[in-house]
């Protein structure tokens, strides 16, 4: 299974938590979730490849330290588009099954792989969002034949466009995709869970969150 991660500029990244973090904070969050994300498919039976696809320099850096490939997309293109030129870029490397996952679900872990890699046989998995209907995981085999729809809903457009086309799908709720960390809400439950990867230590180092 060949793992797609689009990771847009931090700067431009977890907008939606300005209200409790710093611009500072954002970044270094980030950051830590996209390295525990690394670490969890490196060292996973059922991956055979990983690919970042970014224009940020932070981003790319890490990556090419964790040994994974990288493509630099020059510019933020959106994470839809990101996805298309990363699924064009890996096209030849023997990829039976393609996961897309976000760089911002860092509970990932390799039983949410492996299984993953089981249920799904043909078209598309999908995984969805806990909260606001998006689409945390879509594993499909190449080549795509669907429109890609990101964001609040997605998940809903993602099941009436594989209805409509006859593509065969199933839907799955491994626990390490279910919740990003896009609100405040969310870093307050990853906080009060017992943990040791670095995102709960970055967050536990932190001042108290504002609710």
């Amino acid at each position: 299974m060949w793992v797609i991660i689009p990771v847009k500029r931090l700067e431009h990244s977890k907008l939606r938590l300005a209200g409790v973090l710093t611009p500072e904070q954002r970044r270094q969050l980030s950051l830590c979730m996209l390295e525990d994300i690394l670490d969890t498919l490196a060292g996973s039976a059922v991956v055979g490849g990983v690919t970042v696809v970014s224009c940020d320099t932070d981003v790319m850096e890490l990556a090419r330290a964790k040994g994974v490939d990288v493509l630099d997309t020059g510019t933020d293109g959106g994470y839809a588009a990101d996805v298309l030129k990363g699924i064009k870029h890996i096209t030849g490397k023997s990829a039976h099954k393609t996961l897309i996952i976000p760089a911002d679900v860092p509970e990932l872990e390799e039983r949410d792989l492996v299984y993953l890699d089981r249920v799904h046989r043909e078209g598309v998995t999908l995984c969805p969002a806990a909260n606001d209907g998006g689409t945390n995981g879509l594993v499909f085999t190449p080549p795509l034949a669907m429109e890609l729809k990101y964001g609040e809903n997605s998940f809903d457009e993602f099941r009436k466009e594989a209805e409509q086309r006859r593509i065969p799908f199933n839907v799955v709720k491994p626990t390490g995709l279910a919740r990003d960390m896009d609100l405040p809400d969310d870093l307050h439950a990853l906080r009060k869970q017992s943990g040791a990867n670095r995102t709960w230590r970055y967050l536990r180092s932190l001042e108290p969150v504002d609710r």
